[in-house]
């Protein structure tokens, strides 16, 4: 199955590491135009000038959901495109504690980030889909959306809320010819995964995933472009976990 992105363009929020470059580097090498977000300033600059990427259709564009400023001044360039058939929302944060040690603040930020800026981008960017009448949705969850494990109360209310949303947003745009799904990964390996398990930690997790590995970046960002593709005509409201069996077993 050939999966092709020519004449589309495509916005990932929380492009810049991890799962996020993996999907931008997957829709540049299925020919997509692609408007990818992320936080840090010096990170952006580097890579719109980076002579790797200098050839390719990307551009880098500051998004911090914690600054309306930043979220306005990013949807308005979004919303000057002439089209966009996909929408990634990858963007997210997480701080683990035990609900009775969760600061107020942190609690905020969790769910700004990773509840309410998918709303907000999703809101503003379906405009353009409905007047399109096509587009793909795709939010990125977590396993952790679907169970639980101690310290993750934040975290978990927001990914069981994106998935929420993914459904009701799937209702209202489906006469529109939009559909839209949530992808939940499970164990990732990532820098940030590595670092916070170590080596130790990764060999407990390894035993209690059915496929006995962790998941890379690419395995994650396949499952989403065919979710954002052509030969995905009739999946919507869905989420489809990534997770190796961890959930079913």
């Amino acid at each position: 199955m050939h999966i092709t992105f020519e004449n589309k363009t495509v916005v990932v929020t929380g492009g810049t590491r991890g799962i996020g470059a993996a999907m931008v580097e997957a829709f540049l090498e299925s020919g997509a135009k692609v408007y990818a977000t992320g936080t840090d300033f010096q990170v952006l600059n580097e890579l719109n000038e980076s002579e790797k990427l200098k050839s390719k259709p990307i551009e880098y564009l500051y998004l911090d959901f914690t600054s309306p400023d930043s979220v306005n001044d990013c949807l308005e360039i979004l919303s000057k495109l002439d089209r966009i058939d996909v929408l990634v929302n990858n963007a997210g944060v997480n701080k683990i504690d035990t609900i009775d040690e969760i600061m107020d603040e942190d609690w905020d930020w969790i769910n700004t980030v990773n509840l309410r800026g998918p709303f907000v981008v999703t809101k503003a960017l379906a405009k353009k889909m409905k007047e399109q009448k096509s587009g793909k949705v795709v939010s990125v969850s977590s396993i952790f959306g679907v169970v639980s494990k101690e310290k993750r109360a934040a975290y978990s209310t927001t990914k069981w809320g994106l998935i929420g949303l993914t459904k009701a947003i799937a209702l209202d745009l489906a006469p529109y010819n939009i559909l839209a799904n949530a992808v939940s990964p499970g164990f990732v390996d990532t820098e940030l995964t590595r670092r916070v398990l170590g080596d130790k930690g990764i060999d407990e997790l390894v035993g209690k995933i059915p496929q006995q590995r962790l998941a890379n970046c690419k395995e994650i960002a396949k499952t989403v472009l065919f979710l954002a593709s052509e030969h995905n005509t009739y999946i919507t409201g869905q989420n489809i976990i990534v997770d190796g069996g961890f959930t079913s077993a």
